[in-house]
């Protein structure tokens, strides 16, 4: 049988989810801008190319940009919604408080985890 996770595990996963989603947007929404940027050197170097040769191996490399573009275009589509999920004011307010939910139940796990003794109230 699997062990149970606690809910400040099952808590954290979520909010690293919600995290990594953020970060792999940013990433591929950069590289989708950095290939923007080649095409217009691509589309120099095509212009000022000296053979046919020289331009085949251009078209080549602008293909593979293309390519690299369109792969990183398709992550940002599959993070978008997530990512502007988590950028709405609403929701980060709620993200924050579940933050905020996770150190108090990582406390609670840990005080009851621990050893605990009994002191007594009244003497005798």
């Amino acid at each position: 049988m699997a062990k149970e996770m606690k809910p400040s595990e099952q808590l954290s996963v979520f909010l690293n989810f919600l995290d990594c989603c953020v970060r792999e947007y940013n990433c591929a929404y950069e590289n989708v801008a950095r290939e923007d940027r080649r095409l217009q050197d691509r589309l120099h170097e095509m212009e000022f190319a000296a053979d046919k040769a020289e331009r085949n191996r251009v078209a080549t490399k602008l293909q593979n940009s293309r390519k690299e573009r369109r792969k990183n275009k398709d992550v940002v589509k599959l993070y978008e919604k997530v990512v502007r999920f988590t950028e709405d004011q609403n929701n980060r307010r709620t993200i924050n408080l579940l933050r905020q939910l996770l150190g108090q139940q990582r406390r609670e796990e840990e005080y009851l985890q621990s050893n605990r003794e009994y002191k007594k109230r009244v003497e005798g």
